[in-house]
Protein backbone atom coordinates (compact mmCIF):
# COMPACT_ATOMS: atom_id res chain seq x y z
CA UNK A 1 0.00 0.00 0.00
CA UNK A 2 2.84 2.67 0.64
CA UNK A 3 4.79 2.03 -2.09
CA UNK A 4 1.48 2.00 -4.64
CA UNK A 5 0.10 5.03 -2.71
CA UNK A 6 3.56 6.66 -2.54
CA UNK A 7 3.24 7.30 1.34
CA UNK A 8 6.21 8.83 2.67
CA UNK A 9 7.10 8.88 6.34
CA UNK A 10 5.45 12.85 6.64
CA UNK A 11 2.17 11.32 5.15
CA UNK A 12 1.30 9.00 7.59
CA UNK A 13 0.05 11.34 9.91
CA UNK A 14 -2.63 12.47 7.75
CA UNK A 15 -3.42 9.23 6.88
CA UNK A 16 -6.24 7.10 8.17
CA UNK A 17 -5.77 3.37 8.37
CA UNK A 18 -9.56 1.95 8.38
CA UNK A 19 -9.46 -1.57 9.14
CA UNK A 20 -11.83 -4.83 9.82
CA UNK A 21 -11.54 -6.91 12.42
CA UNK A 22 -9.46 -9.02 10.08
CA UNK A 23 -7.05 -6.90 10.29
CA UNK A 24 -7.39 -5.48 13.51
CA UNK A 25 -4.93 -8.02 15.79
CA UNK A 26 -3.07 -6.04 18.21
CA UNK A 27 -0.19 -6.62 16.72
CA UNK A 28 -1.08 -4.80 13.59
CA UNK A 29 -2.35 -1.86 15.19
CA UNK A 30 0.81 -1.31 17.29
CA UNK A 31 2.75 -1.78 13.65
CA UNK A 32 0.33 0.96 12.48
CA UNK A 33 0.36 2.85 15.25
CA UNK A 34 4.60 3.35 15.42
CA UNK A 35 4.44 4.16 11.96
CA UNK A 36 2.60 6.99 12.58
CA UNK A 37 -0.62 6.58 11.00
CA UNK A 38 -4.07 7.17 12.56
CA UNK A 39 -6.17 4.29 13.14
CA UNK A 40 -9.95 3.77 13.41
CA UNK A 41 -10.24 -0.23 13.41
CA UNK A 42 -12.14 -2.85 15.32
CA UNK A 43 -10.23 -5.59 17.35
CA UNK A 44 -9.63 -8.72 16.23
CA UNK A 45 -10.07 -10.65 19.67
CA UNK A 46 -13.81 -11.24 19.58
CA UNK A 47 -13.98 -13.20 23.32
CA UNK A 48 -12.04 -9.96 24.83
CA UNK A 49 -14.70 -7.93 23.41
CA UNK A 50 -17.51 -10.02 24.56
CA UNK A 51 -16.02 -10.07 27.96
CA UNK A 52 -15.45 -6.78 28.44
CA UNK A 53 -18.67 -5.33 26.53
CA UNK A 54 -20.28 -7.64 29.73
CA UNK A 55 -18.74 -4.96 32.12
CA UNK A 56 -20.31 -2.14 30.68
CA UNK A 57 -22.90 -0.72 32.90
CA UNK A 58 -23.77 2.69 31.06
CA UNK A 59 -24.50 2.31 27.14
CA UNK A 60 -25.01 5.18 24.72
CA UNK A 61 -28.29 3.62 22.89
CA UNK A 62 -27.11 4.31 19.04
CA UNK A 63 -30.04 2.56 17.56
CA UNK A 64 -33.09 2.13 19.61
CA UNK A 65 -33.06 -1.39 21.04
CA UNK A 66 -30.50 -2.72 18.19
CA UNK A 67 -27.24 -1.06 18.65
CA UNK A 68 -25.35 0.74 21.80
CA UNK A 69 -22.00 1.65 22.37
CA UNK A 70 -19.73 3.24 25.21
CA UNK A 71 -16.22 3.77 26.22
CA UNK A 72 -14.69 0.26 27.44
CA UNK A 73 -14.20 -0.23 30.66
CA UNK A 74 -10.77 -1.42 30.09
CA UNK A 75 -8.29 0.09 27.51
CA UNK A 76 -5.81 -1.32 25.37
CA UNK A 77 -2.31 0.54 25.44
CA UNK A 78 -0.35 1.01 22.69
CA UNK A 79 2.83 3.34 22.31
CA UNK A 80 0.91 6.13 21.33
CA UNK A 81 -2.80 7.40 23.15
CA UNK A 82 -5.66 5.71 21.67
CA UNK A 83 -9.82 5.15 22.78
CA UNK A 84 -11.36 1.55 23.30
CA UNK A 85 -14.74 1.83 22.19
CA UNK A 86 -17.05 -1.21 23.26
CA UNK A 87 -20.17 -1.33 20.68
CA UNK A 88 -23.23 -3.95 21.15
CA UNK A 89 -25.65 -4.90 18.42
CA UNK A 90 -28.69 -7.28 18.30
CA UNK A 91 -28.48 -10.14 15.88
CA UNK A 92 -30.82 -11.78 13.43
CA UNK A 93 -31.26 -14.44 15.55
CA UNK A 94 -31.73 -11.45 18.16
CA UNK A 95 -28.38 -12.35 20.48
CA UNK A 96 -26.27 -10.06 21.43
CA UNK A 97 -22.74 -9.28 19.83
CA UNK A 98 -20.23 -6.92 20.65
CA UNK A 99 -16.89 -5.46 19.16
CA UNK A 100 -14.06 -3.13 20.19
CA UNK A 101 -13.47 0.07 18.40
CA UNK A 102 -9.75 1.24 18.38
CA UNK A 103 -9.41 4.74 17.55
CA UNK A 104 -6.61 7.67 17.73
CA UNK A 105 -9.06 10.21 17.57
CA UNK A 106 -8.95 11.02 21.30
CA UNK A 107 -12.31 14.33 20.53
CA UNK A 108 -14.53 12.69 18.36
CA UNK A 109 -17.68 11.82 19.98
CA UNK A 110 -18.67 8.14 20.28
CA UNK A 111 -21.47 7.95 17.95
CA UNK A 112 -19.32 9.52 15.51
CA UNK A 113 -16.75 7.34 15.95
CA UNK A 114 -18.86 4.62 15.14
CA UNK A 115 -20.30 6.29 11.97
CA UNK A 116 -16.94 6.90 10.95
CA UNK A 117 -16.29 3.24 11.02
CA UNK A 118 -19.25 2.23 9.55
CA UNK A 119 -18.44 4.63 6.61
CA UNK A 120 -16.88 1.22 5.06
CA UNK A 121 -19.31 -0.36 4.33
CA UNK A 122 -20.13 2.07 1.14
CA UNK A 123 -16.95 0.45 -0.35
CA UNK A 124 -18.18 -3.27 0.52
CA UNK A 125 -21.43 -2.57 -0.77
CA UNK A 126 -19.78 -1.32 -3.74
CA UNK A 127 -17.62 -4.45 -4.50
CA UNK A 128 -20.72 -6.51 -4.04
CA UNK A 129 -22.35 -4.75 -6.51
CA UNK A 130 -19.91 -5.53 -8.67
CA UNK A 131 -19.49 -8.82 -8.10
CA UNK A 132 -23.21 -9.51 -8.80
CA UNK A 133 -23.51 -6.95 -11.62
CA UNK A 134 -20.83 -7.37 -13.44
CA UNK A 135 -19.78 -10.56 -12.56
CA UNK A 136 -16.09 -9.49 -12.21
CA UNK A 137 -16.17 -12.74 -10.09
CA UNK A 138 -17.25 -14.94 -13.45
CA UNK A 139 -14.10 -13.71 -15.12
CA UNK A 140 -10.48 -14.96 -14.54
CA UNK A 141 -7.59 -15.00 -16.58
CA UNK A 142 -4.48 -17.17 -16.24
CA UNK A 143 -1.89 -14.30 -16.72
CA UNK A 144 -1.24 -11.39 -14.61
CA UNK A 145 -1.44 -9.32 -17.13
CA UNK A 146 -4.62 -10.37 -18.45
CA UNK A 147 -5.87 -10.70 -14.96
CA UNK A 148 -5.18 -6.65 -14.20
CA UNK A 149 -7.13 -5.67 -17.33
CA UNK A 150 -10.22 -7.01 -16.62
CA UNK A 151 -10.07 -5.27 -13.19
CA UNK A 152 -9.60 -2.26 -14.96
CA UNK A 153 -12.51 -2.93 -17.00
CA UNK A 154 -14.55 -3.70 -14.36
CA UNK A 155 -13.70 -0.28 -12.63
CA UNK A 156 -14.62 1.58 -16.08
CA UNK A 157 -17.89 0.13 -16.38
CA UNK A 158 -18.56 1.03 -12.23
CA UNK A 159 -17.41 4.33 -13.18
CA UNK A 160 -19.23 4.79 -16.02
CA UNK A 161 -22.25 3.29 -14.49
CA UNK A 162 -22.28 5.19 -11.07
CA UNK A 163 -21.62 8.90 -13.50
CA UNK A 164 -24.84 7.40 -15.49
CA UNK A 165 -27.17 7.41 -12.61
CA UNK A 166 -25.92 10.54 -11.08
CA UNK A 167 -26.27 12.59 -14.06
CA UNK A 168 -28.61 11.07 -16.30
CA UNK A 169 -31.06 9.31 -13.74
CA UNK A 170 -31.07 12.15 -11.53
CA UNK A 171 -34.53 13.00 -10.36
CA UNK A 172 -35.99 9.57 -11.91
CA UNK A 173 -37.46 6.87 -10.49
CA UNK A 174 -34.04 4.99 -11.42
CA UNK A 175 -31.78 7.54 -9.31
CA UNK A 176 -31.42 4.81 -6.75
CA UNK A 177 -30.58 1.73 -8.51
CA UNK A 178 -27.81 -0.13 -7.62
CA UNK A 179 -25.26 -1.56 -10.89
CA UNK A 180 -26.97 -4.70 -10.56
CA UNK A 181 -30.64 -3.24 -10.90
CA UNK A 182 -29.12 -0.83 -14.09
CA UNK A 183 -27.53 -4.03 -16.11
CA UNK A 184 -30.28 -6.60 -15.01
CA UNK A 185 -33.43 -4.35 -15.69
CA UNK A 186 -32.59 -1.02 -17.57
CA UNK A 187 -29.33 -1.59 -19.63
CA UNK A 188 -30.84 -4.69 -21.17
CA UNK A 189 -34.05 -2.87 -22.73
CA UNK A 190 -34.45 -4.31 -26.16
CA UNK A 191 -34.61 -1.96 -28.84
CA UNK A 192 -32.89 -0.88 -32.16
CA UNK A 193 -29.94 1.88 -32.91
CA UNK A 194 -29.64 3.41 -35.77
CA UNK A 195 -26.20 4.35 -36.72
CA UNK A 196 -25.22 6.46 -40.12
CA UNK A 197 -21.37 6.91 -40.84
CA UNK A 198 -20.16 5.72 -37.73
CA UNK A 199 -22.27 8.02 -35.48
CA UNK A 200 -25.50 7.47 -33.56
CA UNK A 201 -28.60 9.17 -35.02
CA UNK A 202 -31.57 7.46 -33.15
CA UNK A 203 -31.99 5.22 -30.23
CA UNK A 204 -35.21 3.18 -30.33
CA UNK A 205 -36.08 1.34 -27.14
CA UNK A 206 -39.33 -1.24 -26.73
CA UNK A 207 -42.09 0.63 -25.70
CA UNK A 208 -43.74 -2.05 -23.80
CA UNK A 209 -40.39 -1.97 -21.42
CA UNK A 210 -41.36 -0.69 -17.58
CA UNK A 211 -38.36 1.41 -17.60
CA UNK A 212 -38.48 2.41 -21.37
CA UNK A 213 -40.49 6.04 -21.11
CA UNK A 214 -37.81 7.05 -18.01
CA UNK A 215 -34.75 5.86 -20.45
CA UNK A 216 -35.87 7.37 -23.51
CA UNK A 217 -36.11 11.09 -21.52
CA UNK A 218 -32.89 10.24 -19.55
CA UNK A 219 -30.77 9.33 -22.93
CA UNK A 220 -31.95 12.41 -24.56
CA UNK A 221 -30.89 14.51 -21.57
CA UNK A 222 -27.55 12.26 -21.38
CA UNK A 223 -26.83 13.32 -25.16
Amino acid sequence: MEQALRITPNRRRQTLLRLDGGFGTDDNLAWGLHQGYEICAKGFSGKRAGAWGKEVQDWLELVPDQRWAALSPHQLTFSRPTRTISVRWRDKDNSLKHALYIVTDLVLPIPDICDHYGLRGAAEVDIRNDKQGILLTHRRKHRWNAQQAIVLLDDLAHNWLTAFRRTALQATPLQDFGIYRLIQEVMNIPGEAVIEDGKLIELRLLATHPHAEVMTEALSRFW
